[in-house]
């Protein structure tokens, strides 16, 4: 149903509705946006080479961003992640890494900079704050499905992404699904483009013996 209260019908469907970013909501985000601060610190960690880079986010999100732009950057910050995300391989090799400095359970506080984001100022567990020199920071805080349309009709994980099997079917006979709202490895364009190839080639499938 539309939301003008109109109704389609349909024999499948492809629900690719992808995902939107968690925000910190502090002050100087939005006005950094693409100026410094960023969101995705795969797609930019080869702009970073021997650069200073900070990492805010306390999941695995943030630590697999940390481990792909300590390969290049001269350092990076880690703000935010907890005990139990640094209770793992990646999260040891992290902690012992010379150019990253892990702040356990730190927040951002503002975002600060010149037309372009130069520094962010974080506190620690007990209110002390500090700030960090950055040539580029990356909020990487993970992604929220946009599935609310589908949640009580196809399985979702618990985080809300729809779960599919290889191809792209959900639980649902006649509903597929792709890209980011699935639970799916790898937010990547790429990826996702391949994934709604492989939906629309499974639903036309799925409907052959009905045309």
């Amino acid at each position: 149903q539309l939301e003008g209260g109109d109704e389609l019908q349909t024999k499948a469907v492809i629900v690719a509705t992808g995902t939107r970013q968690q925000w910190m909501d502090v002050p100087g985000e939005r006005e950094y946006l693409s100026k410094g601060l960023c969101y995705s610190a795969v797609s930019y960690a080869p702009l970073f080479i021997d650069k200073k880079t900070v990492v805010i986010g306390e999941g695995e999100l943030a630590m697999r961003s940390t481990a792909e732009l300590a390969t290049v950057a001269q350092h990076v910050h880690l703000v935010g992640p907890s005990e139990e995300t640094l209770d793992s391989d990646l999260g040891r090799k992290l902690v012992s890494s010379p150019n990253v400095t892990v702040l356990k359970n730190y927040q951002v506080t503002r975002v600060l900079g010149n037309g372009y984001a130069e520094r962010i100022v974080v506190k620690d567990p007990e209110g002390n704050e500090m700030d960090i020199p950055a040539d580029g920071t990356f909020v990487e805080k993970g992604l929220l499905p946009n599935s609310a349309m589908v949640a009580d009709l196809v399985e979702v994980d618990e985080d809300g992404f729809i779960n599919v099997d290889c191809y792209n079917r959900t639980n649902v006979p006649g509903v597929f699904a792709a890209g980011d709202v699935t639970s799916i490895f790898a937010e990547q364009v790429l990826v996702a483009v391949g994934e709604g190839v492989k939906a629309a080639l499974a639903a036309y499938d799925y409907l052959l013996p009905t045309l």
